[in-house]
């Protein structure tokens, strides 16, 4: 009994490890895209800092036949539960460096188990530091960047958007010269 118990515990635990993170493709005539939803663990380990309230996405274009002009404005991120929209933010600045917004939410206790957590006080305030923060530097290489490219090219982006956003009700949509690509997160 006790041997069945420990091989289900561990069964359990080696599936939660091997969960992968949401992640959505698509592809047309030009350009195949996928993108991966990054989690705030994994932000913390490579960079030390969530950054805030977005939610991220790490993306890999990859060109089919001839070179290929990546916009980061052809981006819209989308929740289908609520109607909202954004693009992405295009410069690394505007997530952590000097002058950059930086929003802090606190939640009270939950009434119950079911309920969510209520929302007691949203404070909004500028980053005033020079310097800004350590991890602008290492964010401004792995941010995605405008460019013309010939082979497949990753990058993240970081959308202005609630990280209590379902993974299953956004969309991300793309719009390349021959058509809109629309990923949903599996």
């Amino acid at each position: 009994m006790k041997t069945t118990v420990v091989v289900l515990v561990l069964a359990a635990a080696l599936c939660a490890a091997d969960k992968k993170p949401p992640q959505g493709h698509e592809e047309d005539a030009s350009v195949g895209v996928t993108a991966t939803l990054v989690s705030a663990d994994q932000l913390r380990q490579e960079f030390g800092s969530e950054f805030g309230d977005y939610i991220v996405v790490d993306v890999r274009i990859s060109p089919k036949d001839k070179a290929y002009q990546v916009r980061l404005d052809d981006f819209i991120l989308r929740s289908e539960s609520s109607g909202e929209h954004t693009g992405p933010f295009t410069a690394a600045s505007q997530i952590a460096g000097a002058g950059a917004l930086v929003v802090t939410e606190k939640y009270g206790n939950k009434a119950n188990a079911d309920s969510p957590k209520p929302l007691e006080s949203v404070k909004i305030e500028m980053n005033q530091d020079a310097k800004g923060n350590p991890a602008l530097d290492a964010l401004k290489k792995r941010m995605l960047a405008e460019k013309t490219v010939s082979e497949p090219v990753s990058g993240l982006l970081f959308f202005p958007f609630s990280k209590r956003e379902k993974a299953r009700n956004l969309i991300l949509s793309y719009k390349t010269p021959t058509s809109h690509l629309r990923l949903s997160f599996k």
